[in-house]
């Protein structure tokens, strides 16, 4: 077989800095006809009765509202300091990804969602829909925030709970509906700032014959923030740079009462991961076709394709952090994925709304990677994957009792299997192969409901309670692919099953007097069988049971089903619009996690799940001194927190404040200007086993503008 060296990242991948320059040059000519202006905030942006449902899984649907979803629109997106989408979206409380870091930092399998606090992991636990397509990762689960730029998303829903629903697996600590804006006219927005970093984001959308057609891109480049702490950071330390590039064309076209929107999009992003040899790449591409009907049974239709390749390289640093030793090139990770869903709504009587539907996911993946570097070379290749189907059937119901009271229920079944499963491995040298490992098919049946109230108990006052179960499979990544950061190690299990959880809430909505909302909830949830990486040895040499030599520094650990974990909450919004100028907004989530059995590693039971702070909590006020300008400050803070569920690394808590400030030049042109953490304090992002610290970005600003034609 061929000897394949480790290929420089400078001839692999990476631009010079003056082609970034040029890039940004390039893209402020294309842009300069580019996201729409936006002027005064509504401050009323998130009151559900202002939102339009498009479809029958747009929007806020009735049954829905026992589960106290909150709507991001317009007002709060286009004038988040943060134009990550990601970022944006952690002032509504319990919002994480499953590290502190966000998207512009972030290596993309640390990228996954969780809400709550409910024990966050690299695939997360919550479902992330962009107009109706999942956009979780098919081989990881994790996200692309990426490929979803702020100024692209016209509306975001967040359901926290909620259960499986009609979003079936991967929705267990809830859902994210993502809906983007639909080009019309020309418009974009352009920004630049620290760290030669710049975002480009154009649309152009107009009617040709009976078709609305709509084409939107995005770039965005960044020369890059430490991953380490200054006092732990060597000669071997880069800035974590970072490259994306984000097309989609949308058609759509009404055929009597059918309205249909096709639509493909294509990504592209590079990464370095804070040394020389350490990247990531992916490439994607996904179409659908989404089908709305209207009439005495409204329905919809959605049909999805995606295919991904991913590529990583991870490498054992010395130390002292002078030098870095190759461990593993994922050379090549292709996954595809193919869905669908169908969904019908109907008034079976006066006062009653009934929808019903099926789904279906398939999703293929495999990792084809190199490892065991020695003698200046990768002597052992690795292929492991599967495939993996849900198919589902739901109905959910609504009943307006009352003009006050609103009742909802539901129900859905979901048969899994996962097949083909295999690992093998091949001695590169001899082409002899050293593993050859099929796993068994397995499936099986998940039954989940969920019940809801929604009762206006007084004109100030509305009460609210929900019970509900959820599920998710474990990825195809949690299955097959073990990997390595640094000296350590975590092995794949395929004989993980589903995670189940069983959750709970009681709320209120309150508006006390003109210009007050409040709203609060109580919850509980209990998640079973909770994939987690649980540490089997931290001392160097041969672990038996898995086969793994561990190296001096290190550790071994292997994907895991804890028994139970809970996790008890109060989650609370307060919004004060004393006038029309001012308004303030502040928010706090209370989340106490436990492990409560853990058979697999009874030393854990009474851990904290890792990443899951106790507290968070966001300050958000927003001002508009003269008419054309607007400020928004947002300071969030969340307390101490541990790396993982044995508790013993520690990361600090943090206060980070982040400013921005916008001016309507014109009816067609608003310029900006945001600072993230403001006192460029670092936060604390991960603990490895060696007492290596990473932290987030420090002080970051852009200014920039958006254009409408």
């Amino acid at each position: 077989m061929s000897d394949r060296r480790p290929v420089p990242p400078s001839s692999r991948h990476r631009r010079s800095r003056q082609g970034r320059h040029g890039a940004f040059a390039a893209g402020l000519l294309l842009a300069v006809d580019p996201a729409a202006a936006q002027t005064t905030p509504d401050p009323d942006a998130t009151v559900l009765k202002e939102v339009v449902v498009t479809g029958r899984r747009g929007g806020v649907p009735d049954y829905e509202r026992p589960f106290g979803p909150t709507v991001l629109g317009p007002a709060q997106l286009d004038t988040a300091p943060q134009r990550r989408l990601d970022e944006a979206l952690r002032s509504v409380p319990g919002f994480g990804l499953f590290r502190r870091s966000g998207s512009r930092t972030a290596n993309p399998t640390a990228q996954g969602v969780s809400l709550r606090g409910l024990g966050p992991n690299g695939a997360g636990r919550t479902l992330v829909l962009v107009d109706g397509v999942p956009v979780n990762d098919p081989f990881g689960g994790w996200v692309y925030w990426s490929r979803l730029p702020t100024g692209a998303a016209e509306r975001v829903v967040i359901t926290r709970g909620g259960g499986a629903g009609p979003w079936g697996n991967a929705a267990l600590a809830g859902t994210v509906r993502i809906e983007t804006r639909l080009p019309t006219g020309i418009s974009g927005e352009v920004s630049a700032g620290s760290d030669d970093s710049y975002q480009i984001i154009g649309r152009a959308g107009g009617k040709a014959g009976p078709l609305d057609l709509g084409l939107s891109a995005s770039a965005f480049s960044t020369g890059g923030t430490p991953l380490v702490r200054r006092d732990r950071r060597g000669p071997i330390d880069r800035d974590a740079d970072a490259d994306s590039y984000w097309a989609d064309a949308v058609a759509g076209a009404t055929l009597g009462s059918v309205r249909a929107t096709a639509r493909i999009s294509g990504f592209r992003e590079h990464r370095g991961n804070g040394t020389p040899y350490t990247e990531n790449a992916t490439e994607a591409l996904d179409g659908s076709l989404r089908l709305v009907g209207e009439g005495t049974i409204d329905w919809e239709a959605v049909l999805y394709a995606r295919d991904w390749r991913f590529e990583s390289t991870f490498s054992s640093v010395t130390a002292a952090r002078t030098a870095e030793t190759p461990s593993l090139d994922q050379h090549d990770v292709p996954s595809t994925a193919y869905g669908g869903v169908v969904q019908l709504g109907f008034s079976p009587a006066a006062g009653h709304q009934t929808d019903i539907g099926t789904d279906l996911r398939w999703t293929e993946g495999e990792t084809r990677e190199f490892f065991q570097f020695q003698s200046g070379a990768f002597r052992r290749d690795r292929t492991a994957g599967g495939n993996q189907t849900v198919a589902g059937l739901f109905v959910e119901h609504a009943w307006t009792a009352r003009p006050d009271l609103l009742l909802t229920a539901g129900g859905r079944l979901d048969h899994w299997r996962n097949r083909d499963g295999k690992r093998v491995e091949v001695n590169r040298d001899t082409g002899a192969v050293t593993r050859d490992t099929r796993f068994a098919d397995r499936d099986g049946t998940v039954l989940n409901g969920r019940l809801g109230l929604d009762w206006q108990a007084s004109p100030s006052l509305t009460l609210r309670g929900a019970a509900y179960t959820g599920f998710r499979l474990p990825t195809l990544n949690e299955l097959y692919r073990p990997f390595r950061v640094g000296n350590d190690i975590t092995e794949a299990n395929p004989d993980l099953g589903p995670e189940r959880l069983t959750g709970g809430e009681i709320g209120l909505r309150l508006t006390p007097a003109p210009g007050v909302r409040l709203s609060a909830a109580l919850f509980r949830a209990v998640l079973e069988n909770a994939v987690d990486n649980v540490t089997l040895q931290t001392t160097p040499g041969l672990n038996p049971a898995t086969g793994v030599t561990v190296p001096a520094g290190g550790s071994l650990a292997q994907r895991l089903g804890l028994d139970r974990v809970v996790v008890d909450g109060i989650e609370a919004e307060l919004r004060l619009d004393p006038g029309e100028r001012v308004s303030l907004g502040l928010s706090y989530l209370f989340s106490d996690g436990e492990i409560d059995k853990a058979s697999v590693n009874p030393a854990l039971e009474g851990n904290r799940p890792g990443q899951s702070p106790r507290h968070q909590g966001t300050a958000d006020l927003t001002w508009y001194p003269l008419e054309p300008a607007v400020l928004r400050l947002q300071v969030r803070a969340a307390s101490r927190s541990y790396e993982d569920s044995d508790n013993t690394g520690t990361l600090a808590p943090y206060v980070v404040a982040d400013l921005y400030a916008g001016w309507d030049l014109t009816q067609a042109l608003h310029l900006f200007g945001t600072v993230e953490n403001l006192s460029g304090r670092h936060i604390e992002t991960g603990r490895r086993s060696d007492g290596l610290v990473n932290i987030g970005p420090g002080r970051q600003w852009q200014i920039g503008a958006r254009m409408r034609w």
